[in-house]
C-alpha cells in the first residue's frame, strides 16, 4: 500500500509529519530501509501561498492527487487541515479515497464534553472540526479561543514559518511560548482536552496535547501503509 501525502502548507509542517512516521516505525522495532512504509510526497507550497481565504487551491490539489495515483499512490492524505474543508472534492474530482484525520480526531473527542481546539482561521471559517463533531460526537462542545488569542495562534504559525522558532526558549515570540498561552486560555474556558488541529503547531510547540492532528494522521498512515511493509524481527542476528 503506498500512501501520497500532498504537503508543503507548510514545509516543515510536512517534514514534522514524515519525521513522526519515521520515529514510530524505528521506535516499533525497524532497523532496515525496507521496513519503512513507500511514501509519495509532493510539497504543494503555491497552492495556498497566495490566499488562504480562497477556494483557488482546489483544482491545484486535484491536479496534484491525479499526479501522485499516477505514481502508484493506492490513497493520499493532506497535511493541512485548512485544505480537508474540500476533501470530498479533491477526493471525487481526483478519484481517489483521501484518509481523513479530521473525523478520528471527532471520534477521540467523544470521551469529553468540552474539547479546545487550536487551528487556522480558516479551518474554523471552513467549520472543518465543527462539521465532523456535528456528524460524530455532537454532544461534545468546542471551545474555540477568543479573538484575541485566536489571532496569537495565527502569529504562531506564521512565526513557525519563518526564524523565530529557532529562537531562545524564553523568548516571547517563540511559537511553543505563544501556543502555551493558548493552551492555559483554553483550559481558564473550560476545555478538558485540548485539540492541535494543525501540524504546523506541533513543529515548535512541545507541550503534548490529548488529541493531536500530527499524530492522528500519522497513525492513520501507518494503519494503511504497513500492509505491505516487509515484516521484520527485532533480532541482532537480522541486523
Amino acid at each position: 500500500m503506498k500512501i501520497g501525502i500532498i504537503g508543503g502548507n507548510g514545509v516543515a509542517a510536512t517534514n514534522k509529519l514524515l519525521t513522526l512516521i519515521e520515529e514510530e516505525m524505528t521506535k516499533k522495532g525497524a532497523f532496515k530501509d525496507c521496513h519503512h512504509p513507500e511514501l509519495i510526497v509532493w510539497y504543494a507550497t503555491k497552492a495556498l501561498s497566495d490566499n488562504s481565504n480562497s477556494e483557488n487551491f482546489i483544482e491545484e490539489y486535484v491536479e496534484i492527487a491525479k499526479k501522485l495515483k499516477d505514481c502508484g499512490a493506492d490513497k493520499i492524505c493532506i497535511s493541512s487541515s485548512s485544505a480537508y474543508s474540500a476533501m470530498d472534492k479533491i477526493s471525487k474530482k481526483a478519484d481517489i479515497e483521501i484518509i481523513n484525520p479530521v473525523d478520528e480526531i471527532a471520534k477521540e473527542a467523544k470521551k469529553y464534553k468540552k474539547a479546545g481546539l487550536i487551528t487556522t482561521d480558516y479551518a474554523i471559517d471552513k467549520k472543518v472540526f465543527k462539521n465532523a463533531f456535528d456528524k460524530i460526537c455532537p454532544e461534545v462542545e468546542i471551545i474555540y479561543p477568543d479573538d484575541e488569542f485566536q489571532k496569537m495562534i495565527a502569529k504562531g504559525i506564521n512565526n513557525i514559518k519563518d526564524y523565530h522558532r529557532f529562537e531562545p526558549t524564553e523568548s516571547q515570540t517563540r511559537p511553543n511560548n505563544i501556543f502555551k498561552k493558548i493552551q492555559e486560555h483554553l483550559k481558564s474556558k473550560g476545555a478538558e482536552t485540548i485539540i492541535t488541529g494543525s501540524i504546523d503547531i506541533r513543529v515548535d510547540y512541545f507541550e503534548r496535547t490529548n488529541i493531536d492532528f500530527a499524530e492522528v494522521l500519522k497513525n492513520l498512515i501507518l494503519k494503511e501503509a504497513l500492509k505491505s511493509v516487509i515484516k521484520y524481527k527485532d533480532n541482532n542476528n537480522e541486523r
